[in-house]
């Protein structure tokens, strides 16, 4: 099967534009409470913690979206490999000939489709909506015809 490898992000560019960015929403903080500057400046951090803050959370949004790539492209082979092989060969046909992303989602539709999991997923989705609302209709008071005296 052909796919695109999810890309690695770049080290994160605080360059001097950032920095003063930076420096001037620390300037905001400390002026929107000016009694208190001392304190809100104590409480504040460099521009060297916050880009390693930066850096880790661009570090585990990274991981944790190649994680859920790897997650999903695992579990649709896994249904790919339980389909009869007429419906393999429909969706190798259909992979071939996509024009899009060759990205697990991308993947996972065309496999949900040719399986029927999103016909079915369709169908406990409209079940539940019409649950809802026959409940919320049934708790809706009806309207008492207005009489004039």
């Amino acid at each position: 099967m052909r796919f695109t490898r999810f890309g690695r992000h770049s080290p994160i560019n605080f360059n001097t534009r950032r920095q003063a960015a930076f420096a001037r929403k620390q300037q905001r903080e400390r002026e929107r409470y000016p009694l208190f500057a001392e304190h809100v400046a104590a409480e504040q951090h460099s521009a060297d913690d916050e880009l390693a803050r930066r850096q880790r959370r661009s570090d585990r949004l990274e991981a944790s979206t190649r994680d859920h790539q790897a997650r999903v492209w695992r579990q649709k082979r896994a249904v790919y490999f339980s389909l009869t092989p007429e419906q393999q060969a429909e969706v190798r046909a259909k992979w071939l000939a996509w024009t899009g992303p060759t990205t697990a989602f991308y993947f996972a539709y065309i496999v949900d489709n040719i399986s029927g999991e999103a016909a079915r997923r369709d169908e406990v989705l409209r079940a539940r909506t019409l649950e809802v609302r026959r409940r919320v209709l049934a708790n809706m008071p009806e309207q008492v015809a207005l009489e004039m005296a």
